[in-house]
C-alpha cells in the first residue's frame, strides 16, 4: 500500500511541479534594485539599436509571485514526508588512484549537497555538511556564502558585501578572519562598489566602482579601506562582451574580454598595468563558442571550445555536441587535452567557470558530476564521478582547493 501510495504522490508532485514551472516561466518579475544587476551585463559597450523591453505593473507581478510561493509551500509540503532525499555518490576513476585529498563541492540538485569528497589512493566517500555557504574557507575550517574569488589567496580570509536598501548604491563591504569580521567600507550612494576578488599584483581586492557615468576600476586596500586607482580600465568592444578576470593560487592575475560575433569568439588578454591589448584566440584557432574555465599557476589559459554554445544549452540536449578543451599557454599557442562528442565517455562536457589552482593542479568540474584535473606535465585527468540516488549526475561546482 505504502508504494503505491509513493507513486501516486510522486506523480501528482509530477505534476504540481510541471505548473509550477510554467507558472514561475510566465512571471515577470518585479523591477529590482539596480545593484541587482550583475556585473557581466553591466560591462559597458556601445549601443546597438533594438526595441528596449517593457514591465509589468508591479502589483500584478506580485500576485503572481506569491501563487507561486503558494505552490513552493504545497510542493515542499507533499514531498516532506515521502519522497526520499538524495543521497550522493562517488566513484573514482582511474586517474585518480594515487589521488589523497579532501576536495570541497557543492552539487545542485533537487536539494544542494555540500559537502567533502575524501579520497584515498583509488577510494572516496563524500561527506556532507549542514551549511548555508557555498565556498569553503580553508584556514578559517568555514564555508562562507561568497564566491571562489572572494576568499584571499592563503586562505585566511574573504570578504563579503551587504546591500544597505533604501538609498541607490548603500552598501557595506567587510571582511572576514580569525579575529572576526569588520567593516572595511561603506558607501552611501550614488555610486555601488562592487568587490570582484582578490588582485594577485597588489593583494588588495579588485572593485567596479559604478555610478551615474562612466564605471571604472579601483583596488580596496584590505586593511585601511582606502579605495585607489588604476592607470587603465577595460575599453569600450563592440558586440556581446563578456569581461573576465583570471585567478589563480595568487589572485586575480589576468583579466581578459571574451568577444562573442555571429557565433566566433575571440578572446582577448588585457594589461591594467599598461592598457594594452592583446588577442590570444580567435576563430582561426577553433570555430564556434570558447570559454575560459581555468587558469593556472603560470598563467596559461584552459578553455574549451563547442561547435554549439552548450553552456546555454538544456543539460538534456547537450549530448553529442563536439566539444575541446585546450591549454592556451600564449598568443594562439593552443595544445588539445581533450576532444571528442559531449556524453561519451572520457569526453570532458562543460565545465564550470568556477574552478580552483592550486600548486600546478587546477581542479574542474563538468555538468555531468564529473571532476578533472589538470596538472601541469601531466595533462588533464578524469578523477572522479558524482551521482545521485534519484536524479542521475548532478551539476558540480568546486567550492575550494582539496586538502
Amino acid at each position: 500500500m505504502s508504494e503505491l501510495r509513493t507513486d501516486s504522490t510522486t506523480d501528482d508532485l509530477t505534476r504540481l511541479e510541471g505548473d509550477l514551472r510554467r507558472l514561475y516561466a510566465s512571471v515577470i518579475a518585479p523591477p529590482s534594485p539596480t545593484r541587482w544587476t550583475s556585473p557581466r551585463m553591466r560591462f559597458r559597450m556601445r549601443q546597438h539599436s533594438g526595441t528596449a523591453p517593457t514591465t509589468r505593473p508591479r502589483r500584478i507581478a506580485a500576485i503572481a509571485l506569491a501563487a507561486v510561493a503558494a505552490l513552493v509551500v504545497a510542493t515542499l509540503a507533499t514531498r516532506a514526508p515521502l519522497a526520499p532525499q538524495p543521497v550522493l555518490a562517488v566513484q573514482m576513476q582511474p586517474g585518480g588512484s594515487s589521488v589523497v585529498c579532501k576536495l570541497p563541492i557543492s552539487a545542485v540538485t533537487g536539494n544542494d549537497l555540500t559537502g567533502f569528497i575524501v579520497m584515498d589512493h583509488g577510494h572516496a566517500t563524500f561527506q556532507p555538511v549542514r551549511t548555508n555557504g557555498t565556498t569553503y574557507v580553508p584556514a578559517l575550517g568555514v564555508w562562507a556564502d561568497v564566491l571562489p574569488q572572494m576568499v584571499a589567496p592563503d586562505g585566511r580570509a574573504y570578504v563579503s558585501e551587504t546591500f544597505l536598501y533604501g538609498r541607490p548604491g548603500a552598501e557595506i563591504i567587510s571582511v572576514t578572519d580569525a579575529r572576526g569580521t569588520r567593516k572595511l567600507f561603506e558607501s552611501n550612494g550614488p555610486d555601488f562598489i562592487v568587490p570582484l576578488g582578490w588582485y594577485a599584483a597588489s593583494g588588495d581586492i579588485l572593485v567596479i566602482k559604478e555610478g551615474p557615468g562612466p564605471w571604472h576600476h579601483e583596488l580596496l586596500d584590505p586593511t585601511t579601506g582606502a579605495l585607489h586607482s588604476l592607470p587603465f580600465n577595460l575599453p569600450l568592444v563592440d558586440g556581446f562582451v563578456e569581461p573576465g578576470y583570471g585567478r589563480n593560487n595568487t589572485g586575480i592575475e589576468v583579466w581578459t574580454l571574451t568577444h562573442f560575433v555571429n557565433g566566433r569568439t575571440t578572446i582577448l588578454r588585457f594589461d591594467p598595468a599598461s592598457g594594452q591589448i592583446t588577442e590570444w584566440f580567435n576563430s582561426t584557432d577553433g570555430t564556434g563558442f570558447a570559454q575560459i574555465v581555468g587558469i593556472d599557476s603560470e598563467g596559461s589559459f584552459i578553455i574549451q571550445v563547442a561547435e554549439r554554445d552548450i553552456w546555454h544549452t538544456a543539460l538534456a540536449n547537450r549530448s553529442g555536441i563536439r566539444i575541446q578543451t585546450m591549454l592556451l599557454t600564449s598568443p594562439h599557442h593552443l595544445t588539445v587535452l581533450n576532444h571528442g562528442r559531449a556524453g561519451d565517455p572520457g569526453v570532458a562536457g562543460a565545465f564550470s567557470p568556477l574552478s580552483v589552482t592550486m600548486g600546478n593542479e587546477v581542479w574542474l568540474a563538468s555538468d555531468d558530476g564529473a571532476i578533472w584535473l589538470y596538472r601541469t606535465g601531466a595533462g588533464l585527468q578524469q578523477i572522479a564521478r558524482v551521482t545521485t540516488s534519484n536524479q542521475g549526475a548532478p551539476s558540480v561546482a568546486i567550492s575550494g582547493p582539496c586538502s
